[in-house]
């Protein structure tokens, strides 16, 4: 090889030198190989970084070789070139000159003459390192890419474990009482810090398992904060419900006042109960105060919502029923103005000592203005009386209609109350 042929090759390899110099640094100092380097993996993780690490050091002894070759070329070149120094460098720089252990090989594959060592080119060197690097660094990335996508969420977890902890303490609960919690997430901490591959499919990070746990810890740790809160507040909150429920008690007495009103003036449609819960409600702040005395603030907290539901479905409950019973009352006053109106247009026809519709009216009055009344049976009579006033007067008022009939409300055809 000519002399200038001899400084390209050699200011080509110095250049290869310095670059795999640098990058192996990088590879060195790089996180994620410190971290496996360090870390006790397990399962498919430690499978991998056995291979990468097979790689790594592989990596390690063709650099040295290679370097040793490429620091006497750039020697014997500094020297100028001497006699045989022209020969020597192109057998460095394009010969069998970087000399190797011998790849291991079963017994049962050795030759008599196996070699312990092994010589390649340079070329040959860097083909080599370039095929270890990249498997090794191609585990490192993806163990780093699982443990970036994996840490932060671990860490949050922890976290809120760490605040679970401190408000238990607060309200006094045992250690053990979260034990299963715990557990869970030591299982899940141990499979993200010792084998995160094994949550790695088709390249894709699972986060599935860190997530419920996110949400039972979230859970959990809310229904600490409530307690927390009803440690604090407890006298304040048990005055708020106890004033509901004294708002309830007076929604439930106007309730059963008007229907026994309702029972004495109307007998059909049947009047709805009125049951009283606010016996249980009271009993219910009983509860709470036992609770409270033996500091089980958690379900302390549980029952102050139970109740505060409970006691807002009683006051709606008791709300509908008063609508209920007052649309009653309501109807009977509608069907009697009704008769009255239909007796004036009588009237004003000459009709009304018909006696045909005199007997019809009487009748209709005596179901309305007896008490306690049936509402269907006068709303059947007063459409009768109006059926015969069109019938006599020959005209007829849609907006009067009280006859059941197909266009007719669910309030006309059962006394003008929907149950």
């Amino acid at each position: 090889m000519s002399w200038e042929g001899i400084d390209h090759d050699l200011n080509r390899v110095r250049g290869e030198a310095d670059r795999i110099t640098l990058n192996l640094a990088d590879l060195d100092a790089h996180v994620g190989h410190r971290l496996l380097k360090g870390a006790a993996l397990e399962g498919r993780t430690r499978q991998r970084w056995e291979h990468a690490d097979t790689h790594v050091h592989t990596l390690w002894t063709v650099y040295d070789a290679f370097r040793l070759v490429v620091d006497e070329a750039t020697r014997l070149r500094a020297d100028g070139g001497g006699p045989g120094a022209q020969a020597a460098l192109t057998a460095l720089l394009n010969g069998p000159s970087v000399v190797l252990p011998a790849r291991h090989a079963p017994l049962g594959e050795r030759g008599l003459l196996h070699a312990d060592e092994e010589a390649v080119t340079l070329a040959d060197a860097v083909a080599r390192m370039s095929a270890a690097y990249e498997e090794a660094t191609g585990v490192i990335s993806e163990v780093g890419a699982a443990w970036d996508a994996l840490h932060p969420r671990l860490g949050e977890l922890d976290a809120m474990w760490q605040e679970i902890g401190t408000l238990s303490d607060m309200v006094e609960l045992g250690e053990d009482e979260y034990e299963a919690l715990r557990a869970d997430l030591a299982a899940v901490g141990a499979t993200v810090r010792t084998d995160p591959l094994s949550l790695v499919e088709d390249g894709r990070v699972d986060t599935s398992a860190l997530d419920r746990l996110r949400q039972a810890l979230e859970r959990v740790r809310g229904e600490l904060r409530d307690a927390l809160r009803m440690r604090d507040s407890y006298t304040e909150s048990v005055e708020r419900l106890g004033s509901a429920i004294d708002g309830v008690e007076e929604a439930v007495a106007r309730a059963r006042g008007l229907r026994a009103r309702v029972v004495a003036k109307v007998s059909s449609p049947a009047a709805v109960e009125v049951p009283d819960p606010v016996p249980g409600l009271r009993a219910g702040i009983g509860e709470m105060d036992s609770l409270r005395a033996r500091g089980r603030w958690r379900e302390l907290g549980t029952r102050l919502g139970e109740l505060q539901r409970a006691v807002h479905e009683a006051a709606d409950d008791a709300r509908d029923r008063e609508e209920d019973l007052a649309g009653l009352l309501e109807r009977r006053a509608e069907l009697r103005g009704r008769l009255d109106a239909f007796r004036a247009r009588a009237a004003r026809l000459g009709l009304a000592e018909d006696e045909r519709l005199a007997g019809l009216h009487a009748r209709a009055h005596a179901e309305l203005w007896s008490a306690p009344c049936d509402l269907r049976a006068a709303t059947v009579s007063l459409s009768s009386y109006l059926r015969a006033l069109h019938e006599l007067g020959g005209t007829e008022t849609p907006g009067d209609r009280t006859t059941p009939g197909t266009g007719a409300s669910d309030g006309e055809s059962d006394g003008g109350v929907s149950r």
